[in-house]
């Protein structure tokens, strides 16, 4: 008897009617808040590309996902709330472990998202200075990390407004972070300094995989924005993982400027909260010991519009907090960490200004955990400092003086998308990679039953051979 092939290609016939399904649930959540690093050649190990990478990671998935641990974002946003949230909701996370606990079904291919691409282009158009490291090859070896900053010349002659800022990664693979700051101080050459935490100056930007462009909030009656003054350097502070020693990189740094002369509200950035180091006295962390840590600043004099707030710990933090109290005792939320993961750092804009009035004072805390765990196996007396084995407690803030209004100016840019991906060139060639049955099982290619046929692309075809 001849073999007849029925292929129902993108149909939903033969799929168990289960919901939620991958390709109308699940591919949206991961292709919006997992594929910035879980793609090939994306600084995550792990691929999560297709179907089969989600079913055969499908328990890891839901745990880091209920867990909070992924997709990272340390700050608590029932605390308060940002711009750019890389969070999911409770109605996503009970997607996840539903889809899991149904069988991880496949369902209709033919709804899935648009499948995305990486790119290095933005809607900003031509950028007026960039700014490239000298190509740099990792020192981070298979069980610690390489942390180095580099200052270089801007090359500018005249005080320069700044409305958007970006980085490139030169190597997507082994850029963790990036924190851009303008050293107004440098030397008139390139300097690298190793083992550096962050770089020199006052700092404007921070880069993780997925982030956006920085656009200044701009309208008909304001422009915001930073200031570079002539002769300044450009510092950026680099991060590359374990694992990625030898590997090359060349990141740059995009500045977009308003016309020459433009009046701009200029975004001040300032260390309120800078235990340890000068003129600051030190502090200690006992071995064995989890240490409390608190401190203040303030009364604020004037009325502040507040942008965005980086906290900063080092290897024994725990968790963090900061607050401020207005003249009249009432308290604005403006960051808590529950969980301090230091590779994980960086800015967090708020949804919109907050206004601190005039009076108000800041005040902080957290906690520094050195006893001992698989990560500290024999805790020692630890000082503040600025080397990586050293502690670091600082709160950095952007603002700018109030206006009216301000607490209503949205922070976040809706002409950019809040991811980094633009469709692929469709591909034709494809190669077969796995064989699944409807639970996603891998199996070999059966008669008389419907199988999944997934390939190379991150296409399925659902098949039934009959003998």
């Amino acid at each position: 008897m001849k073999n007849i092939l029925f292929l129902f290609l993108f149909s939903p016939l033969f799929i168990l009617a289960q919901n939620p399904n991958y390709s109308e649930d699940i591919a949206p959540i991961i292709y919006n808040k997992c594929l910035q690093c879980h793609h090939s050649g994306g600084i995550a190990p792990l691929s999560l590309e297709t179907y089969a990478d989600a079913i055969s990671n499908a328990g890891m998935i839901q745990h880091v996902t209920s867990s909070g641990e992924m997709p990272p974002f340390l700050a608590d946003t029932l605390y308060q709330e940002y711009a750019y949230e890389n969070t999911l909701n409770i109605d996503e996370i009970s997607t996840i472990l539903n889809w899991v606990l149904n069988g991880v079904p496949l369902g209709d291919t033919s709804l899935l998202p648009p499948f995305p691409s990486f790119s290095n282009s933005s809607n900003l158009g031509l950028a007026d200075l960039e700014i490239t490291i000298p190509v740099y090859s990792s020192n981070a070896t298979s069980n610690s990390d390489d942390y180095v900053c580099f200052s270089i010349p801007s090359g500018l002659t005249q005080d320069r407004q700044v409305r958007a800022i970006e980085v490139i990664p030169g190597n997507i693979q082994i850029v963790h972070h990036v924190l851009v700051s303008i050293d107004e101080f440098g030397s008139s050459s390139t300097t690298i300094t190793p083992n550096c935490m962050a770089p020199f100056g006052d700092q404007v930007y921070t880069y993780a995989p997925g982030s956006v462009p920085l656009q200044f909030p701009n309208d008909s009656l304001s422009q915001f924005g930073i200031e570079i003054p002539a002769n300044s350097n450009i510092a950026l502070g680099l991060h590359y993982p374990e694992g990625t020693f030898g590997q090359l990189d060349s990141t740059k740094v995009r500045f977009y400027f308003y016309p020459q002369n433009t009046n701009i509200r200029e975004i001040k950035s300032e260390y309120f909260i800078n235990e340890g180091l000068p003129p600051y006295p030190p502090f200690f962390l006992p071995p064995n010991q989890i240490t409390a840590m608190s401190s203040s600043y303030g009364p604020i004099i004037n009325d502040m519009s507040l942008m965005s707030v980086f906290p900063h710990m080092h290897l024994l933090g725990a968790d963090m907090l900061c607050y401020a109290v207005t003249p009249t005792n009432d308290t604005i939320n403006l960051i808590r960490i529950n969980k301090w993961d230091f590779e994980w750092q960086g800015a967090y804009l708020f949804e919109k200004f907050l206004k601190i009035p005039a009076g108000s004072i800041i005040y902080a805390s957290g906690t520094y955990d050195n006893t001992a765990s698989i990560n500290n196996p024999n805790p020692v007396l630890v000082n503040s400092g600025l080397n990586t084995d050293d502690e670091m407690f600082v709160f950095i803030f952007q603002f700018l003086d109030y206006q009216l209004g301000d607490e209503n100016i949205l922070l976040e840019n809706t002409s950019v998308s809040t991811d980094i991906f633009n469709l692929p060139t469709p591909i034709f060639n494809k190669s077969l990679i796995n064989i699944t049955n409807l639970m996603g099982q891998k199996t070999n290619k059966k008669y008389n039953k419907p199988l999944l046929y997934i390939y190379d692309d991150g296409s399925v075809e659902k098949k039934i051979i009959v003998k």
